[in-house]
């Protein structure tokens, strides 16, 4: 007797084709949300690493707003400006300045600044201060310091103080070859007598303003660059931000305690300012997210464009230290 050979019958492979099918696009389904989260994530993290250090690097300079050396710039009379071509602030103490939406500010760079975002302009003394070598014999005498660094070079701006007095002036010369001697004579300051001899008690410091604002670079995608006043560069700290708005602490009643917060233009007494709120919109360089979504900052929607890209905002506040006992 002759055994029939079995196999599967025509229905029967449809049904596995299609059984295979269905496996197989869920299987693609899986891995293309995976991607698409991976992604997300991916880009949510720069995001997030770069608004914590720009966060960093502006509230450190807040802080550090009208620093002086070892007393408040407020307590140390006077403070005298002999530098030619100093930053614009009248008086040393006037630590801050807040261009709201970036009105009044003269944009000295070739950078295209984002429309609608503040700017911020910070001064102080920077970095630790070097010790006088021996005290000057006369207010006009050259400076001789104990440390031999190399952040010394002719025309830096350089503050000189000590608990009582303070001069910001330009370097005219700086001589490395026995110690550090840096001179200071008319021709890059506007004299050459500062406001005491100063004795071996008093500190030398590098002193600059820092203006904080956003522009465009070449690839059309906007940043936050820091403009460095002693340098005259501008440098890129980080992209993907947006806006930056900030709002003043004032103090009203004198109790050195935030009483209110208001946009620069709202400022009563710059001199009551003890303190600045930093809102940055911070967000990804790609399109990454499934579909577009309306984000609120600072009362409006920040996604104009009704883009796919992942945005967040950062909100921090510090104090400056020099206007606080």
């Amino acid at each position: 007797m002759i055994r029939k050979q079995l196999g599967f019958s025509m229905v029967e492979l449809m049904v596995a084709m299609v059984i295979q099918f269905i496996l197989l696009a869920g299987m693609v389904y899986v891995y293309s949300n995976s991607r698409v989260m991976f992604t997300v994530n991916e880009q949510l993290s720069r995001v997030q690493e770069n608004g914590r250090y720009l966060t960093d690097v502006l509230l450190h300079d807040i802080r550090m707003a009208g620093y002086s050396g070892c007393r408040s710039i407020d307590e140390v009379v006077p403070n005298n400006i002999i530098a030619r071509s100093p930053p614009t602030f009248a008086s040393l103490a006037d630590g801050i300045t807040v261009f709201e939406n970036g009105a009044g500010w003269a944009n000295p760079t070739a950078l295209t600044r984002v429309a609608g975002s503040d700017v911020i302009t910070l001064q102080s003394a920077q970095g630790s201060g070097v010790s006088l070598r021996a005290n000057m014999i006369t207010d006009t005498a050259t400076i001789q310091l104990m440390a031999h660094p190399d952040r010394w070079a002719a025309n830096d701006l350089i503050l000189i103080s000590d608990c009582s007095h303070a001069d910001l002036f330009r370097a005219s010369a700086v001589n490395h070859n026995h110690g550090t001697i840096i001179a200071h004579d008319n021709i890059a300051n506007t004299g050459n007598q500062l406001s005491k001899a100063y004795a071996k008690d008093a500190q030398l410091m590098p002193f600059d303003a820092h203006t904080y604002f956003i522009a465009t670079g070449a690839n059309a995608e906007p940043g936050l660059y820091q403009y460095s006043f002693n340098s005259d560069t501008a440098t890129l700290l980080a992209e993907g931000v947006e806006n930056m708005q900030l709002l003043l602490a004032e103090d009203t009643s004198g109790d050195q305690e935030p009483d209110v917060y208001v946009n620069a233009t709202a400022v009563m007494d710059w001199e009551a300012v003890i303190g600045v709120r930093v809102g940055l919109l911070m967000r990804s360089a790609n399109n990454v997210a499934t579909e577009a979504r309306a984000f609120a900052f600072n009362g409006a929607n920040a996604n104009t464009g009704n883009d796919t890209r992942v945005r967040k905002a950062f909100w921090s506040y510090a104090a400056m230290r020099n206007r606080i006992n």
